[in-house]
């Protein structure tokens, strides 16, 4: 029994060393050790684009973002959106959108630029088409006007100028025409403004002032419609002197007026008969050109054969041009200043024919006409309705046309 209490005892004495050793944490066994844990934060991230990046006023564009770790996502202009997403935009100017998308990971910004012109204006609409005729004469982008000197009509017609009778045959001419009065440049002048201008103490040799009655290159002026003078002889652009070689003053109109006189860029639209050809083959021709031959081809100092070759050397190419052929709308008229200045024993009736592509074929005019009927229609054809003189109460020349 001794034996037996004894063992007893060593068994509750290791049971209470093991005790003490465990309380005291000491030994292995099953008890755990204290760790120290970290946490990973994942970063922010941002895109944010434009589609299309370039707009013009009044046009929308697409923003368009993804975000990733982020709590709150602002774009500036627009305010809070959502992690992700898109939004039309229409901005009125460029504008630079700037994203800020912020969590627990830091912030993160991403910008998308989007630039805006200007819109373009619409184009003005287009103007009215002309109409077709005015007055009855139609409308014509080159009028010419061509002045030949002191012929009656039988002198020309039919045989005299065979060239100039033919067109006239061809096209039309006028039976029943007359000069206003004898006197070379006051023909000019009725043919100009429509009055032999006697207030200006105006004879057949010129004026002794300025004229500044109401003319036709005031008008065309005015509107916007281009015009030249081409004088044979003239010695240089502009010139408004006197008399040179075959030159004559008295044949020049529009050297009289005073808007030719006081204006230097006008004084450019008088320019020597060279020129024609030069602005005929580079199809630059005005809208109004006045061809003024000297006095060795004009018939006054020459013959009337001399005047007509003359015409179908420099002017016939005139009627080969687009103008003058199908579907163009040039109009020429050759006439005369008067039938016989320096004598006055004539009735003053002139050849005068009229030629074109509008112009009626084969055709001839027996209504009275004078020259401040071609002033108007020639105005007319031009689309100035402003009438100089006579022309303001003169009847149109529309029985000539189509």
């Amino acid at each position: 029994m001794r034996l037996n209490s004894i063992a007893l005892r060593s068994v509750v004495a290791v049971i209470a060393l093991s005790s003490l050793l465990v309380a005291a944490g000491c030994g292995g066994g099953s008890t755990a050790a204290t760790q120290n844990v970290t946490t990973t934060t994942s970063p922010v991230t941002a895109t944010l684009t434009a589609s299309p990046s370039s707009i013009q006023a009044g046009q929308s564009t697409t923003l368009t973002w993804t975000t990733t770790n982020a709590d709150t996502v602002i774009i500036d202009a627009i305010g809070p959106v959502a992690a992700s997403g898109s939004q039309v935009v229409r901005p009125a100017q460029a504008t630079k959108y700037t994203l800020t998308a912020s969590g627990k990971g830091g912030s993160q910004q991403a910008i998308a630029t989007v630039m805006v012109t200007a819109l373009a204006p619409p184009p003005p609409p287009p103007p009215p088409p002309p109409p077709p005729k005015l007055n009855g004469v139609p409308r014509s982008s080159h009028v010419v006007l061509v002045i030949e000197e002191n012929h009656m009509f039988t002198e020309v017609f039919p045989s005299g100028m065979p060239w100039l009778a033919s067109k006239g045959s061809t096209y039309a001419f006028a039976n029943n025409y007359h000069a206003d009065t004898p006197g070379s440049a006051l023909d000019y002048y009725w043919l100009s403004s429509g009055s032999g201008e006697p207030a200006f103490g105006c004879g057949g040799w010129g004026c002794p002032q300025p004229i500044t009655s109401d003319n036709i290159f005031r008008e065309l002026s005015a509107a916007g419609i281009s015009w030249k003078l081409y004088a044979e002889g003239l010695p240089s652009v502009g010139y408004l002197g006197g008399d040179t070689g075959a030159y004559v003053e008295r044949h020049n109109p529009a050297k009289w007026y005073s808007d030719v006189i006081n204006s230097p860029s006008l004084q450019q639209n008088v320019v020597p008969f060279t020129q024609f050809a030069a602005d005929l083959a580079a199809n630059q021709l005005p809208a109004y050109s006045i061809i003024i031959p000297d006095v060795n081809h004009d018939a006054h100092d020459g013959t009337v054969g001399q005047a007509d070759a003359w015409l179908q050397t420099n002017v016939a190419p005139l009627l080969s041009s687009p103008s003058f052929n199908a579907g163009g709308d040039g109009l020429l008229i050759v006439t005369f200043d008067e039938c016989d200045g320096a004598v006055g024993a004539c009735p003053e009736q002139v050849f005068t024919a009229v030629i074109g592509p509008k112009v009626k074929r084969g055709f001839q005019s027996n209504t009275p006409y004078k020259h401040e009927n071609t002033l108007r229609t020639i105005l007319d054809a031009l689309g100035v309705t402003v009438y100089p003189g006579a022309a303001s109460t003169a009847a149109d020349m529309a029985d000539f046309f189509q």
